[in-house]
């Protein structure tokens, strides 16, 4: 059974990758609200933090999306990444392309919902 609590997208596009003073990019292959998989030859160690930038091309100007994230899983053929932060733009421009690449957009709200619910819950 899986434990995951957002959907996963297939989603092709470029990102770059900082940690300290490396720069590298590589191939999303996949993305949720809270995290990517992204496929690169580089290698990182689980638990290291990198600033991530998806560079969204055809609008004018192109729209930069950019997340904290740490490595939470490595494999043979690239890393993947668990969101930490990332600001309200970002946020809104991710759940955008969740939305139009999922073929049950109301599902992702409903996630969304459910996660900030739980949120405020474990707040308390």
């Amino acid at each position: 059974m899986s434990t995951r609590k957002f959907s996963r997208v297939q989603f092709n596009v470029e990102a770059t990758i900082k940690i300290a003073d490396r720069q590298f990019q590589g191939a999303v292959e996949n993305l949720s609200m809270t995290g990517m998989f992204l496929v690169t030859n580089e290698q990182l160690p689980e638990g290291k933090i990198a600033e991530i930038t998806i560079v969204l091309t055809g609008t004018l100007p192109e729209i930069a999306v950019n997340f904290t994230g740490v490595v939470t899983r490595i494999a043979e053929d690239g890393v993947g990444f668990t969101f930490e932060k990332m600001d309200l733009d970002s946020y809104m421009h991710l759940k955008n392309i969740i939305a139009y690449n999922i073929d049950d957009a109301e599902k992702v709200m409903e996630e969304i919902g459910h996660s900030i619910d739980e949120k405020f819950a474990s707040d308390k």
